[in-house]
């Protein structure tokens, strides 16, 4: 029988992982980017998509690492 309980640890430490990503590479590319047009504020979209993905990347990547040692 398998414990459940680690799941669903992990899969809430992916959930808030995630969020805390997705909102870091926000502020980051406004950071970066500093819109004050239309096409800069198309720029810090672009960027703040490019940021979130490469996060999601790592971040799942040291999900499933933390998630190998316990199973």
């Amino acid at each position: 029988m398998s414990d459940s309980s680690n799941g669903c640890i992990i899969a809430g430490l992916l959930y808030s992982a995630t969020a805390a990503v997705f909102v870091g590479s926000g502020f980051l590319a406004w950071e970066w980017t500093e819109p004050n047009s239309f096409w800069s504020a198309v720029g810090f979209l672009i960027v703040w998509g490019i940021l979130t993905k490469i996060g999601h990347f790592i971040v799942s990547l040291i999900v499933m690492g933390i998630a190998s040692i316990f199973d």
